[in-house]
């Protein structure tokens, strides 16, 4: 008798009222699954996403730019850029306080940061794209989108300022309030007269903008501007105009607005490479943990309903049909679960951006953004993969004898077949060759080797390992169950050996357990072991080497040394006269920067240091001295190694701003092992004068280290310093372990992205990890109603799932620990050439895990077993 495929969807349907905890578990799979891979794209694409969007608007109308060259080291003079502002071909000319320098050239270190400060008189947090001045122009003279004024009127005094609405929202400033800007040579008092809306206004951009003639007083050089933007008349080729300039001004570089955003995004992009290639690893993990726990759930459900088939086979429904009607109810299952879970994703991952948002920093007002991918590829993931797992063993139900498929003995105790072992073995050692091959292997015949090439062989080589373990694992659990199992279970006699006994009497089940615990504990020790190595390439060196007690730095300063060219304010040059006159201080160091030009490097500044800073940092000297008074240069031993230089060799100075054409030889005086805190090459202080007669004006004095005297407690000194320091509104006065804390700010936050894919990951792994023993144990409750009817108590019943539970738990939070190391450790080792520093395992981390993950293995089980022991023996025979 054959059925039609609407009598099918009636017993599907009815199948899966009668058994909804199961379906309701499978849907829960599908949702994790669906909800970790759709979280994570969308947060990866959230930084992405919103640095794009400055960038993209920062050029958006813009056909040209124009800045100096190292041959026009104070920018372009305005006698060129009046001459372009009168070309037929020029619709407009604005002058821009930020944005990029020359390829490989200059941009003056200091001349558009500023700091804002509102009415309650806490500085106003920037984000990851700064707060800059701009000039207010009139509309048709405006290059690119013209700002949007939604409240006020625009500047008509030099002391009034529009600001932008996000900014001004954040802050709660409204029209009216007064507020102080500190610019790198004025603290102003200003009015706000308006507040205007930009495409540019996102990631915490602060902008106050002056009316033009004042603005071009505080931040140009009075004949010079840092940068310029033209906007060419309708049907003119902006090529025709930048080719025009580079031939009439050789000494000025015309960029295309694609090489701005290149000069732009350039130095973000390399400052957050690897941070990038770790959030590309997530989604990999994702795609996985998704597969296994939507595949092994699926799996289990379709399996425990051999008997229904058999129902449905012996009244004549075909094997096909049996099929459509599994398939049909992995579709629907894969298709709302997905849907519920991608809806998951986008609350969890809002909520999160939303909290750095209120908490504000580097990474403030990150845009949430949805992006096609984290939809489609999700979707269609759950759906394919619940269909895929549905498949085998819904065929092999259908295929199944009536009257065989009605023997509910289990067939799946043996352990994995000779075949499967070869095969599982050769997976294995393939996999360990391509990991340890892709961590260890950085080049080939003298060429290196991609980074993303050698991140698609870890991928790669972590997938076989995990396939073999897959294969072997029935092989493996009746190993643990002999072993670890036996030893767990010696003192408890009996009930220990029925628990031993039953916990490798289905090896396949079993398995699928210690899986799901080995790749949720597995997974917090990858992100983990990522993680901390993050963290440890950002702030290892820097938190332990600073040795004395109290560091200054500026509320607008770069904490970076080695990211010269920075548009942030320094620290006033009364600090360190401030800083000697206060009591406890023994002697004090700054550490500058400025626009010199060292050896052949083309950086934009270099490092400049006024005392042997061995006495204030731990910089490892391996020879030389850095005494001052020998008036010479310290190279790092990386760069010494590079140039093939060493104590006792010359290296050239000369200026990017005056006399270019000065320029001297010192002496290397000494090498360093740690470069974090002072680059490549740092220069003395009267070496530096030497070449450069206007230091004093053009230095950035980034922060300084101070020493104590040992009258006064290092937090009494500290107390001082800020009361010596209080009016320098800028100077912001630390401990050793606050500067090492603060810095670089903006990775920290991005490692705040990383820990929350990893909370996000636990919760996942968590979850998984309970559903399949949930299954795994509700699958049995026929067994357990055997052992109650044989005579076993209840409590004893409990007793042995808990013990079952506990072997199968250690078991895969083993394997887990094993593989999940692996795979952090390779792929830590992979982004080495990208920043990462050595792997660090936090194994404090892991161990917190593997014990959460045995105790919720233990009362997973435990809850359907007390379930099973208050089931009549009878009727759970009967099931």
């Amino acid at each position: 008798m054959r059925h039609s495929h609407a009598t099918m969807l009636k017993v599907s349907w009815r199948s899966a009222v009668t058994y909804r905890g199961r379906m309701v578990l499978t849907f829960i799979s599908v949702v994790l699954g669906t909800a970790f891979i759709s979280g994570s794209l969308l947060l990866t694409n959230a930084m992405e996403r919103s640095f794009d969007a400055i960038v993209d608007a920062g050029v958006d109308g813009v056909d040209i730019g124009l800045v100096g060259s190292s041959t026009s080291p104070d920018g372009v003079p305005f006698h060129v850029i009046s001459e372009i502002e009168s070309w037929p071909e020029v619709r407009a000319v604005n002058v821009v306080g930020d944005g990029p320098g020359p390829p490989g050239g200059i941009r003056a270190a200091g001349n558009s940061g500023i700091i804002v400060i509102p009415p309650n008189g806490t500085p106003l947090q920037a984000g990851s794209s700064g707060a800059h001045p701009a000039a207010v122009y009139p509309t048709e003279e405006v290059v690119g989108p013209s700002p949007q004024l939604i409240a006020g009127q625009l500047p008509r005094t030099d002391n009034e300022v529009l600001l932008n609405s996000s900014a001004a929202e954040r802050a709660h400033i409204r029209v009216g309030d007064r507020l102080q800007v500190i610019t790198p040579t004025d603290h102003l008092h200003v009015r706000v007269s308006g507040v205007f809306e930009s495409s540019r206004d996102t990631a915490g951009w602060i902008s106050v903008m002056f009316q033009a003639d004042r603005y071009l007083q505080l931040f140009t050089e009075f004949d010079h501007a840092s940068q310029m933007v033209i906007a060419t008349q309708p049907g003119v080729d902006p090529m025709v105009v930048r080719n025009r300039i580079g031939l009439t001004w050789r000494d000025l570089t015309p960029l295309l607005p694609e090489q701005i955003v290149e000069n732009i995004s350039g130095p973000v992009l390399q400052q957050m490479e690897f941070v990038r290639y770790v959030l590309v690893i997530f989604g990999a993990v994702a795609l996985l943990v998704g597969a296994f726990n939507i595949t092994n759930t699926f799996a289990m459900v379709v399996g425990q309903r051999t008997r229904e088939f058999a129902l449905l086979r012996s009244i004549g429904v075909s094997t096909a049909q049996v099929a459509f009607s599994v398939l049909t109810e992995a579709f629907l299952v894969g298709l709302i679960g997905s849907l519920v879970g991608i809806a998951a994703a986008f609350a969890i991952v809002a909520g999160i951006l939303a909290a750095f948002n209120y908490v504000g920093g580097e990474l403030a007002s990150i845009d949430f953004i949805w992006t096609n991918e984290a939809i489609a590829l999700p979707l269609a993931f759950g759906v394919i993969i619940t269909m895929a797992s549905a498949l085998a063993p819904a065929r092999r139900a259908g295929m199944l004898p009536p009257v065989q498929a009605f023997d509910l003995s289990d067939a799946r105790r043996s352990p994995a077949p000779r075949l499967r072992l070869i095969l599982a073995g050769v997976l294995m050692a393939l996999g360990c060759v391509v990991v340890a091959a892709s961590a260890m292997v950085n080049s080939i015949n003298g060429v290196a080797t991609e980074v993303e090439q050698r991140l698609v062989l870890t991928g790669i080589g972590i997938v076989l390992v995990f396939l073999a373990l897959a294969l072997m694992g029935p092989t493996l659990v009746v190993a643990a169950g002999q072993t670890l199992g036996r030893a767990l279970t010696a003192p408890l006699g009996a009930i220990g050996t029925l628990a031993r006994r039953n916990a490798v009497r289905n090896p396949r089940r079993s398995a699928s357990s210690a899986l799901a615990l080995a790749l949720g504990v597995g997974l917090v020790a990858c992100v983990g072991t990522i993680g901390a190595t993050t963290r440890a390439s950002v702030f290892g060196m820097l938190e332990s080497n600073v040795t004395v007690p109290v560091v200054l730095d500026s509320l607008g300063g770069n904490n970076f040394s080695t990211q010269a060219g920075s548009s942030s304010l320094g620290l006033p040059e009364q600090t360190m006269s401030r800083v000697m006159a206060t009591r406890g201080v023994a002697q004090a160091a700054t550490l500058m920067s400025a626009p010199l030009r060292a050896d052949t490097w083309d950086n934009l500044t270099t490092t400049i240091v006024d005392d042997d800073f061995s006495q204030y940092i731990q910089l490892g000297v391996v020879e030389g001295s850095m005494d001052p008074d020998l008036k010479g240069v310290a190279i790092s031993a990386e760069y010494a190694s590079q140039s093939k230089k060493g104590v006792g060799n010359y290296i050239k100075l000369n200026s990017y701003q005056g006399d270019t054409s000065t320029q001297i030889y010192v002496p290397i005086t000494a090498v360093y092992t740690d470069y974090s805190t002072l680059g490549h090459i740092a220069v003395s202080l009267p070496a530096a004068l030497r070449v450069m007669d206007n230091l004093p004006s053009v230095v950035h004095r980034q922060a300084i280290f101070v020493a104590s005297d040992k009258s006064v407690s290092d937090s009494q000194l500290l107390n001082n310093l800020m009361a010596s320091t209080s009016s320098l509104l800028v100077v912001q006065v630390k401990s050793k372990d606050e500067y090492g804390n603060t810095l670089g700010t903006q990775i920290n936050q991005l490692l705040l992205i990383i820990y929350a894919l990893l909370a996000l990951a636990v919760v996942i792994a968590t979850l998984g990890i309970i559903n399949t023993l949930l299954l795994s144990v509700a699958e049995r409750t026929r067994e357990l109603g055997m052992l109650r009817a044989v005579g076993l108590q209840r409590h004893q019943l409990r007793q042995i799932i808990q013990i079952e539970s506990l072997i199968i738990s250690i078991h895969g939070a083993a394997v887990g620990i094993v593989l999940g190391t692996a795979a952090g450790w390779s792929a830590v080792r992979v982004l080495g050439t990208k920043g990462m520093a050595n792997p660090e395992i936090p194994w404090v981390q892991i161990m917190i895990m593997v014990a959460a993950s045995v105790m919720v293995g233990v009362i997973a089980a435990l809850i359907p077993a007390i379930k099973a022991s208050r089931t009549p023996p009878l009727e759970a025979i009967e099931r």
